[in-house]
């Protein structure tokens, strides 16, 4: 333990608790300064020494210190640093507003122990599994933070784990039912919901989608860009451009949809007056509409995805074709699809069975019985 002159600051080393301190004393190092910063350095020996010393002495002691080290301050840093999209960040800031800083806000990092993590987690009545294990992102990367600045001595955030949920399975839409929906649209909205029955986009990709990603000599759309609540982000979800093939449908499609838009130019699909979608509100909307004028059972408008993905596997298709086209990991298409991808060999494997059945000699009766 000791003092230490580091550039312009005074640095007063000690351990407590198992744990290496180097601590900084107000102003500058002058010959004044590091005198009582060696006073005070022996004053923390003895109060250690003895058992004495406590956190309300640290928060005295290092007032500044303590201050960069609450839960809301290191919550601060680490939102400022996090590399993702201001969309994404925004749904961070709000979680903690909603339920991490009104509790842990003002609380030394040092102070917080597993215990008082796990009850707060226990004690929130969270709508789903999904939603809590979504509130825990923030929370578990801001105390990943403190570990790796050496403000707390464990890493916290092994304490408050996610919890498994039950994700629903993909509800595709029949052929017919699509159809009717494309129908029952007007022009503009027909073509849009017929491109994404028959394409596969994610609804922020289509937003996206401008003619100049459009090859129509090849006939594929590229996607490298999403639209995600009124930003355009220049990645896919899965941080991979890929190209789509256009089938027959969807390219008919955009050749309807060109008297529409092509000539204003940028993106394939805008609002009546010409504007880029900022959210697809408007699509939800009629979409929703048309279920019910319909008489559809309501999914929502994602759906057309699975509707694509699931009539190319019904298909035939190869799952890895089907997987690069949705731009899934083969892994991903694999849970998520399982159902369609074994139906057919499934069925088959049955009826192994029941031919073994079928043809088994009848059961000899044991006379013995009677």
């Amino acid at each position: 333990m000791g003092v230490e002159v580091r550039g312009k600051t005074i640095r007063i080393a000690f351990s407590w608790q198992g744990r290496r301190y180097r601590e900084v004393y107000p102003g500058a190092p002058t010959l004044e300064n590091l005198k009582q910063a060696e006073r005070l350095q022996g004053r923390i020996r003895r109060q250690i020494k003895d058992g004495l010393f406590t956190q309300d002495d640290y928060h005295h002691y290092f007032p500044r210190t303590v201050n960069q080290g609450t839960f809301g301050a290191v919550a601060q840093r680490w939102l400022n640093s996090v590399e993702v999209s201001d969309a994404t960040r925004n749904e961070y800031k709000k979680s903690l507003n909603r339920y991490w800083l009104p509790e842990l806000g003002d609380t030394p990092i040092t102070y917080l122990r597993p215990s008082h993590l796990k009850e707060l987690v226990a004690c929130i009545e969270w709508p789903s599994n999904k939603t809590r294990n979504n509130n825990l992102i923030p929370l578990r990367q801001v105390l990943d933070m403190a570990f790796q600045d050496e403000l707390t001595k464990h890493r916290l955030s092994d304490y408050v784990q996610s919890k498994k949920h039950q994700t629903p399975p993909p509800d595709p839409f029949t052929q017919e039912e699509a159809d009717a929906i494309c129908d029952h649209l007007d022009d503009r909205m027909g073509n849009y919901f017929e491109f994404m029955f028959w394409s596969g986009l994610r609804t922020s990709e289509a937003l996206a989608l401008t003619w100049g990603d459009v090859d129509w000599r090849q006939g594929y759309v590229h996607i490298d860009k999403k639209l995600s609540r009124g930003e355009l982000i220049h990645q896919t979800k899965t941080g991979v451009q890929r190209d789509v093939l256009l089938n027959d449908r969807a390219r008919a499609a955009l050749e309807r949809h060109k008297a529409h838009t092509f000539l204003i130019g940028g993106n394939v699909f805008l609002t009546e007056e010409g504007q880029p979608y900022a959210t697809e509100k408007a699509q939800r909307a009629a979409f929703t509409k048309a279920l019910r004028k319909l008489g559809i059972r309501h999914r929502p408008q994602y759906n057309t995805r699975h509707s694509y993905a699931t009539a190319l596997l019904m298909a035939g298709a190869n799952p890895m074709f089907v997987a690069n086209q949705l731009g899934h990991s083969l892994q991903v298409l694999l849970k998520t699809y399982a159902k369609w991808i074994h139906g057919e060999a499934d069925r088959r494997e049955l009826d192994k069975l029941q031919m073994t059945q079928k043809y088994a000699p009848p059961e000899t009766k044991n006379p013995l019985r009677h």
